[in-house]
C-alpha cells in the first residue's frame, strides 16, 4: 500500500528550516558587525592616543644669520653699541627681528630694520616683543601635556608671544605651541631648520658650520689688524669660531670676512 504524502506538513517543516537558517545567518552577521565595530573603536582610540602629540606645524621664531640681517640693523648696533657685538639673531613670527648683544641686551627691530625698542620681557612692550614666562608660571594644562607626551624632557624656555600664544622650547629643541587656554596647537617649525635637526639651511647651502659666537678679544691679533687696515670705516658687529677652528667676522655693512685658525685671511663674502 502506497504511503500518502502529507504536503502541507512538509511545507511547514521546510519553512521552519528556512527560518532557522535565516536567524542563524542574521546572528552571524550581527556578531561580525559587533566585532568590526569593536575593532574600529579600538583603532580609533589608538589613533587618538597616537595623534596626541601631532598638530599643525606652525611657524616659530627662526634663527637668522647675522650677515643676513638688514644692514640698517648692523649699522644701528655699530653706531649705538660700538663696544658690543651680536651674539645671535632671530626673526619672530610677526616679522620683527630680535638681536641679542654680547652683554645680553635684546634689541627689537621691525622687518625693515627700524629700531623699535629694547626687549625687557615686560607685558608693557607686548606690541613688539614677547614676554618670557617662568616654567612655574605656565598653565598647569601645558605642564601636564608636556609631562604626558614628552616624559623626561625638560623645558628650556617659554614665551608668551605677541599673538597671545605660548611658545615652549624643550631641552631636545622641540618647540610646542599652545593657545591662551593651554590647548596644544602644533609643533613650531624654524623655517631655517625645517627638519628640526639643529642644522640650518645656510649650512647646507654654503658648507659652513654653525659656529659659536665669540668676543672680539678671542679673535687672533693678526685678523684684527687685517680688518683695521682693510676696513677702517667699518665696525665688527659679530664674530664666531667655526667647527674647524676658522673664524667668521661680520662687519657693520654686512660684509663677512673669513680667517683660518691662526688669523690668516681666507676669503670675503660680499653678498
Amino acid at each position: 500500500m502506497k504511503q500518502k504524502i502529507n504536503y502541507p506538513q512538509m511545507k511547514n517543516q521546510f519553512n521552519l528550516l528556512n527560518n532557522l537558517k535565516m536567524k542563524t545567518i542574521q546572528n552571524m552577521a550581527l556578531v561580525a558587525l559587533c566585532a568590526i565595530t569593536i575593532v574600529s573603536c579600538s583603532k580609533n582610540s589608538e589613533d587618538v592616543l597616537n595623534d596626541s602629540t601631532v598638530g599643525i606645524a606652525l611657524k616659530a621664531d627662526a634663527k637668522v644669520r647675522v650677515g643676513d640681517l638688514p644692514v640698517e640693523i648692523l649699522d644701528f648696533v655699530a653706531r649705538e653699541y660700538p663696544e658690543l657685538t651680536i651674539n645671535k639673531a632671530e626673526e619672530e613670527d610677526n616679522g620683527n627681528f630680535e638681536v641679542e648683544l654680547s652683554n645680553g641686551t635684546e634689541l627689537i627691530f621691525d622687518a625693515n630694520g627700524s629700531f623699535l625698542g629694547i626687549d625687557d620681557y615686560s607685558q608693557e612692550n607686548g606690541e613688539f616683543d614677547d614676554s618670557e614666562i617662568a616654567k612655574e608660571d605656565l598653565l598647569q594644562v601645558i605642564l601636564d601635556y608636556i609631562e604626558l607626551n614628552y616624559p623626561g624632557v625638560g623645558i628650556d624656555e617659554a614665551e608668551l608671544e605677541h599673538n597671545n600664544q605660548y611658545e615652549v622650547e624643550l631641552n631636545n629643541d622641540t618647540i610646542l605651541i599652545f593657545n591662551m587656554d593651554g590647548d596644544f596647537q602644533g609643533v613650531g617649525v624654524d623655517e631655517n631648520d625645517q627638519d628640526n635637526d639643529g642644522n640650518y639651511d645656510w649650512e647646507d647651502e654654503n658648507g659652513n658650520d654653525d659656529g659659536d659666537s665669540i668676543d672680539l678679544a678671542q679673535l687672533p691679533e693678526i685678523a684684527l689688524l687685517y680688518l683695521q687696515e682693510n676696513y677702517p670705516n667699518l665696525t665688527i658687529v659679530y664674530a664666531e669660531i667655526e667647527g674647524e677652528g676658522d673664524f667668521e667676522v661680520t662687519m657693520s655693512n654686512g660684509l663677512e670676512v673669513y680667517f683660518d685658525a691662526e688669523g690668516n685671511f681666507l676669503s670675503v663674502d660680499e653678498d
